[in-house]
C-alpha cells in the first residue's frame, strides 16, 4: 500500500514536472516567436503598409504569420519565373547597408535609401572650410508613382555634429550649410547661395529645390514643389503596397490564402500636345521597363498587353477613356531586342481645352504585371503646343500618326534622354517666332540660345546638335511674347543609349468626322452641353451610326430636349440597352406619353426587377386610370422593398 501510494505521488509529481516543463517550453517558444515577429516587423518597417501591418498583427497563429510573410515577399517579386526573389535579396542588402553605413533605417539617409534604393550618383562635400559636411544624392526615378523624374536630395550635418539630416528647401537655405565661421555677421540667404555656387554649383542648386534647375535664391516659395516631392517620397511605401492579396486573409477563421493579383513594375510615359490638319491632339508614349512573355506552341514568345488612357477634369470627372489591347508575338531575335532595348508604344487622341489629370495604365495580362503613370496637363489656346525629340523625318504616309504634324514625325524617348550624337529637334505651334534655350540645370546663367529655327507651314521647326554639350541635365525652355510657355528637363547621356523598338497606332486620313465625334464626347463628359451638340451637328446626319446615336441622344437628354431624344433613340439601328431604355422612359414621361413610357419601363424590368421601376410603373398606370394594374406593380414594389 505504502509503495503504491508513493508511486502514485511520484507519478503525479512526474506528470506535474512534465507539464511544468512543457508549459515553460511553450512559453519560451512563444516568447521566441514573438521576438522573431517583432524583429521581422522592424526589418520591413520602411516598406510595410498600414493595412499589411494591421492584418499581420491580427493573425492568431504562427502558421498564419508564416504564410503572410511568404505572401508579403511574393507580391513584391519582380520576376516569378526565377527561383529567387530579387526584391527580397536587394531589400536585405539595402537593410544591411543602411544599418552599417548610414546610421540605421531610422536615420534620414537610411530611410531614403530604404524607400528609393541606391542613388544614381552621390556627391560628397567634406573637408571644405566654407561648408559643413554635405552629400547630394541624385535619383532618376522615371516618374515612379508621380515622383519627379530627376531629383537631388541634400543631406547635411548641422554644425558638423551628429548624423546627416535631410535638407528641406524652403525651410532651410544655403545659410544652413555654411560652416559656422562663414555664418558670422548675419550672412544673407542670397549671399550664402552665391558663395556656395562659386565653388559648388550643383550643391547650391540643391539648396533651392530637389528638382534640378527649379527655384530661385530670391524666391524661396518656389520650393513648394520640393515639399510635394517629399510627401510623395514618404508616402511611396503606402502607395506602392500591393494590398489586394490581403482580402484573402481571414484571421478570425485562421485561413490564409496566398493568391494575389497583379504586381507593379516600373515604366516610363510622356505626353505632348500637337496640331495637325485643324485638330489638336494629345500624344502619349508608354514604355514598360520589362515585357515578360510566354512561349506559344509554335515556338513564338507572346504577351497580351493592355493600354488604358483616362483623362479627368479638376473635379475628378472622367472626360475621356480609351482602352487598347494587342497580342504581341515575337521571335527569339525580337524578344532579345526588346529585352535589351525595351519597347515603346505610341498613341494619340483629339483633345479639347482644359486642365486635366491624365493617367496611363499598362498591364501585361499574360504575366499579371502593370504600371501606372499620372501627369497634369494644360490644354489651351494660350499654351503653345510642342513636339520635341532626338530626330524628325518626313512622313511617308498621309495617315494621322502620333507625335507628327504636317507630314513630319518626331521621334522621342519617354525617358527624355539624348545621346551626344543626337540633335534636339522640335515643332512649335505658335504664330510668332519663339525663343528657344537649353539651360544648364546646375547653373541657370549658363545656357545655349538655339538659333536654327525655321518657319514651316503652321509651326516653327528647330534643331541643335548636342555633341558639344557636357553630359548632364538641361532645361529646354521656349518663350513667346516674353513669356515662358514651355519648360522640360532633358538628360544628355555620357554613354550611347540604345533606342527602344517602336510600336504605334495610326488612323486613316478620312478620320476627321471620327475625331469630331470624340471631341463632342469630351465636351459632353465635361458638362459643356451646347458645345458638345455643336460638334455633334458638324457630323453629317447620314454618318450618325448605331454607336454614335446613343451618345448624341445623351447630349439632347442633358439639354432636356426630350422630343429629340425620342426621335434619335427610337431609330431601329439603336440597340435598346439599359441606359437607352431609361432615357426613352424618362423622356416619354416628360412628354406625357404615358403608354410609351410604360412600354420602356416594362422592358427595363428585364435588366433588373427593382422596387423603383415597379413604383414608376404603378404611378404610370395609376395616371392612366388602370388601378388594378397599378396595384399589381405597387404590391410588387413593396415585396421587393422587403427583400434585403
Amino acid at each position: 500500500m505504502y509503495y503504491n501510494f508513493v508511486m502514485k505521488i511520484r507519478s503525479k509529481s512526474a506528470i506535474f514536472t512534465i507539464l511544468l516543463l512543457l508549459c515553460s517550453s511553450l512559453f519560451l517558444f512563444s516568447l521566441q516567436a514573438s521576438k522573431r515577429w517583432s524583429k521581422w516587423l522592424e526589418e520591413v518597417d520602411p516598406i510595410i503598409s498600414k493595412a499589411e501591418r494591421s492584418v499581420f498583427e491580427s493573425l492568431p497563429t504562427d502558421e498564419d504569420k508564416l504564410r503572410f510573410q511568404k505572401s508579403f515577399w511574393a507580391v513584391r517579386d519582380p520576376n516569378k519565373e526565377t527561383p529567387e526573389n530579387e526584391f527580397r535579396q536587394d531589400y536585405y542588402k539595402r537593410l544591411n547597408y543602411a544599418n552599417n553605413r548610414l546610421g540605421g533605417v531610422n536615420s534620414d539617409r537610411g530611410e531614403i535609401y530604404m524607400i528609393l534604393g541606391e542613388p544614381f550618383e552621390i556627391n560628397s562635400y567634406t573637408g571644405s572650410e566654407k561648408l559643413i559636411d554635405c552629400e547630394v544624392w541624385e535619383y532618376r526615378t522615371g516618374g515612379r508613382l508621380g515622383l519627379p523624374p530627376f531629383m537631388r536630395l541634400l543631406f547635411y550635418k548641422p554644425r558638423n555634429v551628429g548624423d546627416y539630416r535631410l535638407f528641406y528647401p524652403g525651410i532651410y537655405s544655403a545659410v544652413d550649410i555654411l560652416s559656422p565661421g562663414y555664418q558670422s555677421g548675419g550672412v544673407s540667404k542670397l549671399r550664402a547661395y552665391r558663395e556656395i555656387r562659386g565653388s559648388f554649383p550643383q550643391l547650391a542648386q540643391a539648396t533651392l529645390s530637389v528638382i534640378p534647375g527649379e527655384g530661385s535664391p530670391t524666391m524661396p516659395a518656389t520650393a513648394t514643389s520640393s515639399n510635394s516631392a517629399f510627401t510623395r517620397i514618404f508616402s511611396l511605401p503606402e502607395r506602392e503596397a500591393k494590398n489586394s492579396y490581403l482580402r484573402n486573409f481571414r484571421s478570425t477563421e485562421g485561413v490564409v490564402d496566398v493568391m494575389y493579383s497583379f504586381k507593379e513594375i516600373d515604366g516610363y510615359s510622356s505626353f505632348a500636345i500637337s496640331e495637325d490638319r485643324g485638330y489638336r491632339f494629345l500624344n502619349y508614349r508608354t514604355m514598360p521597363d520589362i515585357i515578360q512573355t510566354r512561349q506559344t506552341p509554335d515556338g513564338k514568345q507572346a504577351a497580351k498587353l493592355n493600354f488604358n488612357l483616362k483623362i479627368s477634369d479638376k473635379d475628378g470627372k472622367t472626360v475621356y477613356q480609351r482602352e487598347r489591347t494587342i497580342e504581341l508575338k515575337l521571335n527569339e531575335v525580337e524578344k532579345n531586342l526588346i529585352s535589351e532595348q525595351k519597347a515603346v508604344f505610341s498613341d494619340f487622341i483629339p483633345i479639347i481645352p482644359g486642365q486635366f489629370q491624365v493617367t496611363t495604365i499598362f498591364s501585361n495580362k499574360t504575366t499579371e504585371e502593370f504600371y501606372i503613370y499620372e501627369e497634369e496637363i494644360n490644354v489651351s489656346d494660350k499654351a503653345i503646343s510642342v513636339l520635341v525629340g532626338y530626330k524628325a523625318e518626313e512622313a511617308t504616309s498621309d495617315k494621322f500618326m502620333p507625335f507628327s504634324a504636317e507630314k513630319y514625325k518626331v521621334f522621342s524617348d519617354p525617358r527624355a534622354i539624348f545621346n551626344k550624337t543626337d540633335s534636339i529637334v522640335g515643332m512649335i505651334f505658335c504664330r510668332q517666332k519663339p525663343e528657344v534655350r537649353l539651360i544648364d540645370a546646375d547653373d541657370a546663367e549658363k545656357y545655349i540660345q538655339i538659333t536654327n529655327i525655321e518657319k514651316k507651314q503652321n509651326y516653327y521647326f528647330f534643331s541643335h546638335p548636342l555633341e558639344s554639350l557636357k553630359s548632364g541635365y538641361y532645361f529646354l525652355t521656349i518663350k513667346s511674347k516674353d513669356r515662358e510657355d514651355y519648360k522640360k528637363v532633358i538628360s544628355v547621356m555620357p554613354f550611347i543609349a540604345k533606342r527602344p523598338k517602336a510600336y504605334e497606332w495610326s488612323d486613316p486620313p478620312s478620320s476627321g468626322y471620327y475625331y469630331t465625334f470624340e471631341l463632342a464626347q469630351e465636351y459632353l463628359n465635361k458638362g459643356e452641353i451646347d458645345t458638345s451638340l455643336e460638334y455633334f451637328n458638324r457630323i453629317p446626319k447620314d454618318l450618325w451610326n448605331a454607336s454614335m446615336l446613343p451618345v448624341i441622344g445623351r447630349a439632347y437628354y442633358a439639354k432636356k430636349d426630350y422630343a429629340r431624344v425620342i426621335e434619335i433613340l427610337t431609330k431601329p439601328e439603336v440597340i435598346k440597352s439599359y441606359s437607352v431604355l431609361l432615357m426613352l422612359g424618362n423622356s416619354a414621361l416628360e412628354q406625357n406619353e404615358l403608354t410609351k413610357a410604360a412600354e420602356y419601363f416594362e422592358l427595363l424590368r428585364k435588366y433588373g426587377d427593382t422596387a423603383n421601376i415597379n413604383r414608376t410603373l404603378g404611378a404610370i398606370f395609376l395616371s392612366l386610370g388602370k388601378r388594378e394594374k397599378a396595384k399589381t406593380y405597387f404590391d410588387r414594389a413593396d415585396e421587393l422593398g422587403k427583400i434585403k
